[in-house]
């Protein structure tokens, strides 16, 4: 009877890190939040204010994927100073579909997105290149998981030029 092999990086991390296993976070134990792979393709999107507020919200979500922290919440969680940062923050997500918000009688609720959607609505606002979007694929396709079909990317008009040449 043959045992069960373990995997490439459990060898590597036992070669090179004898008694590693105690020193890392174990997810099978729970207390985590996901991260999807996919969310890398979006790191360069995202400024550092946004990145700790999609980071705080995402550990704030439980299996629903909501979450409703006030704005100091963030603030004390995260370190930023002001609330106008915090709510920059939460627009750009908004904007880039990683987030919804409701206010729900007084609390504003959350939910978290897939990042796959903040991926297709950032090649559908022209911030993201077609080679970036299949790059993403690239990377879901590895996996097995679904690829992203965006939707045409919006073009906005130039403004037309006024009389007289200004």
């Amino acid at each position: 009877m043959t045992t069960k092999r373990k995997q490439k990086d459990e060898r590597y991390r036992d070669a090179c890190f004898p008694d590693g296993a105690k020193e890392v976070f174990a997810p099978k134990a729970g207390g985590y939040a996901p991260l999807p792979y996919i969310s890398r393709e979006l790191l360069r999107y995202l400024e550092g204010a946004e990145l700790k507020v999609w980071i705080y919200l995402l550990t704030r979500g439980g299996p629903q994927s909501i979450c409703y922290p006030t704005y100091e919440d963030i603030m004390r969680g995260t370190g930023i100073k002001g609330k106008g940062t915090v709510s920059k923050s939460i627009h750009r997500l908004e904007k880039i579909g990683l987030i919804r918000s409701h206010n729900d009688r007084g609390t504003r609720r959350y939910l978290l997105r897939d990042p796959r959607l903040a991926v297709a609505k950032l090649y559908e606002l022209n911030e993201m290149t077609k080679g970036e979007l299949e790059d993403a694929n690239d990377l879901l396709e590895i996996m097995k998981l679904p690829l992203i079909e965006p939707k045409p990317k919006i073009v906005v008009p130039k403004a037309a030029k006024k009389a007289g040449g200004k």
